[in-house]
């Protein structure tokens, strides 16, 4: 279970991804989805699904299905990412994180964290460059510009074709069109590297 929090006033060092069993990567202990903004999409959507989900207030959300929620990330081979240059930011960033209250958050739960003393962040500044990365700056603005491009579409175009730990994914048949939605429909053959042909075969537009 990943236990994000707050870095303000906190300091946290992190040991290697080398010595970890890439739990992160994990489907049953790591990330099934990641919410994600739209700037995000052309970095993904040639790999990964990307999908939909409604939020408590009934916004829609895009997200990035990284796995199956039992299997490993499909392209996680021997503990390594087999396209780790491309790999989506969710990744590149974790076990940080960004929040929409912009400070960065750490994941508290990661077998790596204060397991060396290399700093990794404090008090809401990151101190190893591999780790720096656009999206913690000025996220609230992005994130609401996300709400944005996506909050005039109709719920009922949306259809409901997938359920991981019980969290329902969209996917928009609708007649709106964008540069996003383009991208949305196009990733939703990556469905197939996650779940099986029979289960991906009713999927669609």
């Amino acid at each position: 279970m990943k236990e994000f929090i707050e870095t303000s006033n906190l300091k946290f060092t992190f040991g290697s991804c080398s010595n970890c069993e890439a739990n992160c990567c994990n489907g049953l202990r790591g990330t099934t989805y990641s919410q994600i903004l739209k700037e995000e999409f052309v970095k993904i959507y040639k790999n990964f699904p990307i999908l939909f989900i409604f939020g408590d207030l009934g916004f829609i959300k895009p997200v990035i299905i990284l796995t199956n929620g039992k299997d490993y990330c499909p392209y996680q081979k021997n503990q390594r990412c087999t396209i780790y240059e491309d790999r989506p930011t969710v990744c590149r960033t974790y076990p940080l994180s960004p929040n929409l209250d912009n400070n960065i958050y750490v994941d508290s739960s990661c077998p790596q964290i204060n397991q060396s003393s290399n700093v990794l962040v404090e008090n809401n500044r990151i101190f190893d460059d591999s780790y720096k990365n656009e999206i913690f700056n000025n996220y609230q603005e992005k994130y609401i510009n996300t709400h944005f491009e996506f909050e005039n579409l109709k719920k009922e175009d949306f259809k409901n074709i997938l359920k991981i730990r019980n969290m329902d994914f969209y996917i928009y048949t609708g007649q709106s069109s964008s540069e996003y939605l383009k991208m949305h429909k196009e990733s939703i053959e990556n469905l197939k590297n996650l779940i099986s042909k029979k289960e991906t075969d009713f999927i669609k537009f």
